[in-house]
């Protein structure tokens, strides 16, 4: 028998680097252009990458056995999930870390083995990585790798992109992240925390501070999509109503910080009277031309227009 795991949803490619004080001020001097520079390379040739899928509760998770579909339990994928602390990145003398790469191509993926006996979904193990506390997100988990019986798949492909948006490159402060570690190994160092850096606060950059959330409503919406910012570690949700193939309404609600809102509300003026086509090729650079501050720390327009998508998407499963 052939087995095959397909996982259909959002693709990552993370990468973390360490880097010096001066290309922590190129980065903040370039901001995203810091990607046309020989850095691509740098990101792409580099050993500290995390690429798969993001398992999320919008990815779908199928099991064939020669075509058959065949019962699969992933509630336990999150269970093999490990930390991503980069402990050798801890323990040295490194002071900055970039985070470079993207997490929200749409596709899926397959990995199939041949010859195989028998079917029992405990025989999977996955390869699960917890980027939570890099991201400054709540299961922020990437799927790269899957064995079955102890073997990796005879053939692994992905296909069915619709294409990705790169994150604003973004420095993280290593110091930062050690202060943190050392107060959840040590509770009582939390009084010697400086004020600056709260013990409950992640190590990422840190966002504005959330307000008063944004509601935009939208009567008859019909399509929905909800995208946890990594920024605000707040959600931001985009309701659609569509009819005929096209955006009549647009709205949804942001739970963070002042810029997210205000990217909240530039895309529902932007998406109202486009088709559906029109919309799923927007990216947040598009976004960005309609928006009237743009800070350096934050990419909260990267995670709305990710509502957007998985709303076009949830509309499109509904149609079909």
């Amino acid at each position: 028998m052939n087995l095959t795991l397909t996982i259909t949803g959002r693709r990552c490619d993370l990468a973390l680097h360490p880097v010096s004080a001066k290309t922590v001020d190129r980065i903040k001097e370039l901001g995203r252009k810091f990607y046309t520079k020989k850095y691509i390379h740098w990101w792409r040739n580099g050993n500290t990458s995390t690429c798969g899928m993001k398992i999320d509760d919008e990815c779908v998770i199928k099991v064939d056995l020669d075509g058959q579909p065949a019962p699969m339990d992933s509630t336990g994928i999150a269970d093999s999930a490990v930390l991503l602390r980069r402990r050798h990145y801890l323990d040295s003398k490194a002071r900055y870390l970039a985070l470079l790469g993207y997490d929200d191509e749409y596709c899926h993926m397959n990995w199939t083995w041949k010859d195989v006996d028998s079917f029992d979904p405990e025989r999977f193990h996955f390869f699960v990585h917890r980027w939570d506390r890099i991201l400054g997100a709540t299961d922020f988990l990437i799927l790269d790798d899957v064995r079955y019986n102890g073997r990796f798949a005879d053939e692994q492909d992905w296909g069915g992109s619709c294409g990705f948006s790169l994150v604003d490159p973004t420095v993280i402060d290593l110091d930062a992240v050690r202060r943190e570690v050392a107060v959840e190994s040590v509770p009582e160092l939390a009084m010697q925390a400086p004020e600056h850096v709260p013990a409950n606060t992640s190590a990422a950059i840190m966002p504005m501070m959330p307000e008063t959330p944004l509601t935009i409503a939208v009567d008859g919406a019909n399509a929905t999509g909800t995208y946890g910012c990594t920024s605000c570690n707040l959600p931001i949700r985009m309701d659609l109503r569509i009819k005929d193939g096209t955006v009549e309404a647009a709205g949804g609600t942001s739970e963070g910080c002042e810029y997210s809102k205000q990217c909240l509300t530039a895309l529902s003026s932007l998406v109202e009277g486009k088709s559906v086509d029109e919309c799923a090729y927007l990216t947040h650079e598009d976004l960005r031309k309609h928006l009237p501050k743009l800070p350096g720390s934050l990419y909260c327009d990267v995670f709305t227009v990710g509502a957007l998508k998985i709303a076009l998407r949830n509309w499109e499963r509904k149609a079909a």
